[in-house]
């Protein structure tokens, strides 16, 4: 790519113009501090574009800064007029992608800009791939609509308090539930499996009661817990996803809550535990041993061996049907 270097007027900057903008975070302040200590040391790329004005390709951080600093007029490289969007993308990408990581709305900025140009999304993954952003072009329609979600969301997303998985899912949602399960994620910040069992259960809950995603995550049985300031953060996700088990399934917890309540009877230690039948169906239980010695294992024997005298026992086994 051929550059002219020049000193261009920052009042025909167009810094309103987004058009190639890949980042979304600005450092100004540490930026205001180096440019003013060592200079402007990797000058801006300008587009000339209509009325002698300048589209900024790479370097909005550097000309904010360099506008904060009061300066009047900037070291910029050129690109001629006619250079392709597609090429002008790549500059922005590379720009950006050198010696950090995109995250997953810049990565999604980056797709849309060589898209407008790109047929095809293998186009687009080579394009990238170019410009220091490798992508495979079967990851690329789910960081397309990225930059379509609300800015909270992005924000979310960048913060990494909604992840991707989750993020995709809340397009499908009425736009109720999906700010509701937003706001509950972002409140407890739980991980992305935890978040997947809870919006799963939340809209089988929906499904059965015949209710909102909204209704059943802004009941007052979730706020109870939510507004509990004595709570700490991980308590509150260990009892929002009990509850949200519970409704989605309550008989079945409910026969687990039993069954966990009658096991504790049996006074067993650490290492050894008895478990029931998958979802409480079928007659067959187990019993998990774990020991490193002979003598921890001849104990066991003997806990075995008073299992098998235990009238708890012999209710669990003989009365499944009544926990259910």
């Amino acid at each position: 790519m051929i550059y002219k270097a020049g000193t261009t007027p920052l009042d025909r900057v167009a810094t309103e113009d987004e058009t190639y903008r890949i980042a979304t975070g600005e450092d100004i302040e540490s930026l205001v501090g180096s440019i003013a200590t060592s200079g402007l040391i990797n000058p801006p790329v300008l587009l000339p574009i209509e009325n002698r004005q300048y589209r900024i390709v790479c370097g909005f951080s550097r000309i904010m800064a360099c506008l904060k600093l009061g300066w009047q007029q900037v070291d910029a490289r050129l690109l001629a007029a006619d250079t392709p969007p597609v090429r002008c993308a790549q500059i922005a990408i590379a720009d950006n992608a050198f010696g950090r990581d995109l995250n997953p709305v810049e990565i999604s900025r980056a797709i849309n800009l060589l898209s407008a140009d790109l047929s095809d999304d293998a186009a687009v993954a080579e394009a990238a791939g170019r410009a220091g952003l490798p992508l495979v072009a079967a990851a690329i329609p789910r960081f397309r609509t990225l930059i379509s979600l609300p800015l909270h969301y992005q924000a979310g997303i960048i913060a990494e308090t909604l992840p991707l998985p989750i993020a995709e899912r809340l397009p499908h949602l009425a736009a109720a539930d999906a700010e509701a399960v937003f706001e509950l994620f972002s409140e407890i910040r739980p991980g992305l499996n935890v978040q997947r069992e809870i919006l799963d259960n939340a809209q089988e809950t929906a499904i059965r009661e015949g209710a909102s995603v909204w209704d059943v995550l802004t009941g007052g049985d979730v706020m109870q817990i939510r507004e509990d300031a004595d709570l700490q953060r991980p308590h509150k996700i260990a009892l929002i996803r009990k509850l949200m088990k519970f409704r989605r399934y309550p008989a079945l917890t409910a026969a687990e809550e039993r069954f966990n309540r009658r096991a504790g009877e049996l006074g067993l230690p650490g290492n050894v535990k008895l478990v029931p039948p998958a979802g409480f169906e079928g007659p067959d239980y187990s019993l998990k041993l774990k020991f490193s010695s002979l003598e921890q294992l001849n104990e066991q024997k003997k806990i075995i061996e008073q299992l098998l005298t235990s009238d708890v026992l012999q209710e669990i086994l003989g009365k499944r049907g009544a926990l259910i």
